[in-house]
């Protein structure tokens, strides 16, 4: 199971004003953590679909990569 945790975040700017806005996590199983682990610093971009059907609610996030081509030297 796949859980949304939200944290409210603040940052301060000219002097004695405070910036706030909503940061999403979401924590994975450890079973999938050797598949996770090789990924972690790489950048993604991030695609967000939802729908729903009687039955159930169903969230697609799908990360993205794409993959530069080794030029033979």
């Amino acid at each position: 199971m796949v859980k949304f945790q939200v944290r409210w975040m603040k940052k301060r700017y000219k002097r004695n004003q405070e910036y706030r806005y909503k940061r999403y996590s979401i924590d994975f199983p450890t079973r999938l953590n050797a598949k996770i682990e090789p990924h972690t610093h790489e950048n993604f971009s991030i695609d967000f679909a939802a729908r729903e059907t009687p039955e159930q609610e169903i969230i697609n996030i799908t990360l993205t990569r794409s993959k530069h081509a080794k030029s033979a030297a």
